[in-house]
């Protein structure tokens, strides 16, 4: 796909993800499965987005839903807390996803920092919030 119809992709899946954390809400199990691309439409589709809690909260099990591509630290960790920034670090998995190609990365330097901060492993190095990230996003 051209890099401006990503970026189209992306606003989609940022803009909803802006409206569930203002609403008090992470993300569970969200992964590049959810966002399947109408090609003939050009128009990136939500689906199954079947689980997001209310945040935060502390994992009881061993490992939450998802797949291991997309799964923060602590989405692997009982006990751990569950927040906004975990939404951050898919959201920072996706941007990578999409934009990180075969012969390298597709976006800006300045969009590159974005998605490497959002994706890091230790939470307290990401973005706070999901509209932090997404305010750099856009700012780059």
């Amino acid at each position: 796909m051209p890099v401006a119809e990503v970026r189209a992709a992306l606003d989609i899946i940022l803009d909803a993800h802006l409206a569930v954390s203002a609403a008090g809400y992470v993300a569970v199990d969200l992964y590049d499965g959810c966002f399947p691309y109408d090609f003939d439409a050009h128009l990136m589709r939500l689906i199954d987005l079947d689980e997001y809690r209310p945040g935060p909260f502390v994992l009881d099990s061993d490992r939450l839903p998802g797949s291991r591509r997309y799964l923060s630290p602590e989405e692997l960790t009982r006990g751990a807390t569950i927040d906004e920034r975990t939404t951050v670090h898919a959201l920072g998995r996706t941007l990578h996803h999409l934009l990180d190609g075969p012969s390298g990365w597709r976006g800006t330097a300045a969009e590159r920092a974005v998605a490497d901060r959002a994706g890091r492993s230790d939470p307290a190095q990401r973005y706070a919030t999901a509209a932090a990230m997404v305010r750099d996003w856009r700012a780059a």
